[in-house]
């Protein structure tokens, strides 16, 4: 933005060519401020991973067009560069690296960009209350757990020795699983739903974390043939 402004009140102090005779000294100066741009781009852009597969071709063709006519003392000709380069390249390029980032992530992809809006506006309650009935709905999907199974026996349903995912996790991380989700409902889940509180964020930032995470190791375990609605999650 400083080489954008510099650009500006120069072709605005110099409106004609006889006018730029004797501006060495200010041409030197944004010389030097497409410079510091261009560094702090490079060292922008060293910080992103190189398998990120980002596109940069805008981004370079701004720096290198402002590079170009302020060599040709042609400052007029490139005012507009700096400004794309805030407004569209850059913002472009955090938002391609917020996509991969989110890609390699082991978090639920689904669940997260339905609780944005809320974790961004600080609604961490709401949040929380959010995530449970999006983790019921997809675990009832997910294995044909009838929808009017719920709380602990929803718990005991999917994890439970003869629950959905008995025979498909082995015995101690389904064990793990059942108690760790028995005591989220009893600590997150039905407070929540039962109370006017606000969690305590570190709290709060946990289990969401464990909902998403858990949504995502699940939802990967073997297929097999889906229990009916009545099965309540056992398997056959």
């Amino acid at each position: 933005m400083a080489l954008g402004l510099e650009l500006s009140r120069y072709v605005a102090d110099h409106p004609t060519s006889s006018d730029r005779d004797d501006s060495r000294q200010e041409l030197g100066s944004l010389h030097n401020r497409a410079a510091t741009l261009r560094q702090a781009v490079d060292k922008l852009l060293s910080a992103l991973p190189p398998d990120a597969g980002i596109n940069l071709h805008s981004l370079r063709r701004h720096l290198n067009w402002i590079d170009r006519r302020l060599e040709e003392n042609a400052p007029s000709l490139c005012v507009q560069d700096p400004i794309d380069i805030v407004r569209s390249d850059i913002p472009g390029v955090l938002k391609q690296f917020d996509k991969w980032y989110a890609s390699q992530s082991g978090l639920d992809q689904d669940l997260s960009a339905r609780l944005k809006p809320f974790i961004e506006s600080g609604q961490l309650d709401a949040a929380v209350r959010a995530a449970w009935p999006i983790f019921k709905t997809r675990m009832v999907d997910r294995f044909g757990i009838s929808e009017a199974v719920d709380g602990h026996k929803l718990v005991v349903a999917i994890f439970g020795p003869n629950g959905a995912t008995a025979g498909r996790l082995p015995d101690e991380k389904r064990e793990g699983y059942l108690n760790l989700f028995k005591g989220l409902y009893a600590l997150s889940r039905n407070p929540l739903s039962h109370n006017d509180i606000r969690p305590n964020p570190a709290e709060a930032e946990a289990a969401l974390l464990l909902i998403s995470t858990t949504l995502t190791k699940v939802e990967k375990l073997p297929a097999e043939k889906r229990p009916s609605k009545e099965g309540a999650g056992v398997t056959s």
